[in-house]
């Protein structure tokens, strides 16, 4: 794939007052690329290289976003090399001031806290961004558990949406944290939205007394060490949670493994919630479009009580 074929399809989204991903080459659909995502936490490009490769596309690349980088909104250009002990980070251009600092960015009238630096992981997942649209619209007085939360930003939309209650549990505190502070910057602090730092599966039984719940989110990781595994856990997950859902509750189960498609999770529900009906796949942002969709990120909607 020719250089500015994806200049061309990175610069379709800038500038931008908004974070997002800009080029997904993991998709496979530009020959070359396939270690290479692009996104934009403004002002910073953020560049992802996850194995090495012959990098002088990219930087050619690269060169032609600094050269137009007033126009294009672009202040700074990074480089993760997640091929490389210690993911180091390249300031391809700009300087270091953004690296490693907590700042703000916006998605859909939200806001959140991003660090960009050695961490695989900014504080914000991208790929998300049709699920928050989605839980926020679906949530006005709604109860919901947003289990594997991260950094809460579902659990965000959905008090946005004016969810009656949220309740965000990860095992991680950072991320919890971070979570108490996104929804404070989004003025959100008064809303019944509730924190948990800890194993989920160490919390089964408060959680499901806190139920019945009208929506279950369950983002979780593919794969954490001792934590979770998807193929080994997530039936686990949907059978010591189903005592806290509500008769005609929603289900929004995510999955982000390209080696497992959407059938290991209608397998599942099949299996563990039989009276679950399956509604829809969530779209996912057109940037993200996959040789093999299947491989691509999967939030399909189930929701309980409406079989004949």
């Amino acid at each position: 794939m020719k250089n500015n074929s994806v200049y061309q399809a990175l610069t379709q989204g800038l500038p931008s007052e908004q974070a997002k991903r800009l080029f997904h080459g993991r998709g496979g659909l530009f020959d070359g690329w396939q270690q290479v995502n692009i996104e934009i936490y403004p002002p910073v490009l953020w560049v992802i290289v996850y194995q090495q490769i012959d990098e002088q596309p990219l930087l050619e690349m690269l060169e032609q976003v600094k050269n137009n980088s007033e126009a294009l909104g672009v202040q700074h250009i990074y480089i993760q090399r997640r091929f490389q002990a210690g993911n180091p980070v390249q300031v391809f251009m700009g300087d270091e001031s953004m690296l490693e600092v907590d700042f703000k960015v916006s998605e859909a009238g939200l806001n959140y806290w991003v660090n960009l630096g050695k961490n695989q992981n900014s504080g914000l997942f991208l790929d998300m961004s049709e699920g928050r649209a989605w839980v926020q619209k679906y949530c006005p007085g709604k109860s919901v558990l947003n289990l594997f939360s991260y950094t809460c930003s579902l659990g965000v939309a959905a008090a946005a949406g004016s969810a009656r209650s949220v309740m965000n549990v990860d095992m991680a505190k950072a991320a919890i944290k971070r979570g108490q502070q996104n929804l404070t910057l989004n003025d959100l602090g008064a809303r019944s939205v509730s924190f948990i730092a800890q194993d989920i599966f160490k919390m089964v039984k408060k959680i499901n007394q806190r139920g019945p719940f009208d929506l279950l989110i369950a983002d979780p990781p593919s794969f954490q060490s001792r934590a979770f595994d998807v193929r080994r856990d997530y039936q686990k997950l949907l059978e010591k949670f189903k005592p806290a859902l509500a008769e005609d509750a929603t289900l929004m189960l995510c999955l982000n493994s390209p080696a497992l498609g959407v059938d290991f999770i209608h397998a599942l529900v099949a299996q563990v919630l039989p009276e679950a009906t399956f509604v829809e796949r969530l779209a996912n942002p057109a940037v993200l479009a996959d040789a093999n969709e299947d491989a691509s990120l999967k939030v399909l909607i189930y929701k309980m009580g409406i079989k004949a």
